[in-house]
């Protein structure tokens, strides 16, 4: 079922011409928020890599135009943080460019991130949890 719903919010992106406008930002807020809820366990991942932990926020990276701001909390911490975004690119919306899409943080010292997303519309998503799985 949830195949379906994607592919037919999808499928208005991929039929229009190229070169066309249609992007993140030119969808209405609740196809934005549709798409985000649809792939909500795609938010966040984590990564071990040479002694350190990882915690990648490229998804949200490459919706940052349907987004105002990402907060976040560690473990049981409160949602406090805030991933700072990389600024919207009218002409290249979905493309990640930033150096480190990436927490960095010391081996071990993560179990979970706690996520809440604010859409450009005010509305928040709900707080989700995403748990760190050794690999």
């Amino acid at each position: 079922m949830k195949l379906i719903k994607i592919a037919a919010l999808c499928l208005p992106l991929a039929l229009a011409p190229i070169g066309s406008t249609a992007s993140a930002q030119g969808m209405p807020p609740e196809q934005i928020k549709q798409i985000l809820d649809l792939t909500k366990a795609n938010w966040v991942s984590f990564r071990d890599w040479q002694g350190q932990e990882l915690i990648y926020f490229t998804h949200l990276e490459s919706w940052k135009c349907g987004i105002d701001y990402v907060f976040y909390g560690l473990n049981d911490d409160p949602i406090e943080q805030e991933w700072q975004l990389e600024a919207c690119d009218p002409d290249n919306q979905n493309v990640v460019l930033k150096d480190k899409p990436y927490l960095e943080l010391p081996l071990g010292s993560a179990q979970s991130i706690s996520v809440q997303l604010i859409f450009k519309d005010g509305t928040k998503s709900a707080v989700e949890r995403f748990e760190y799985k050794s690999q």
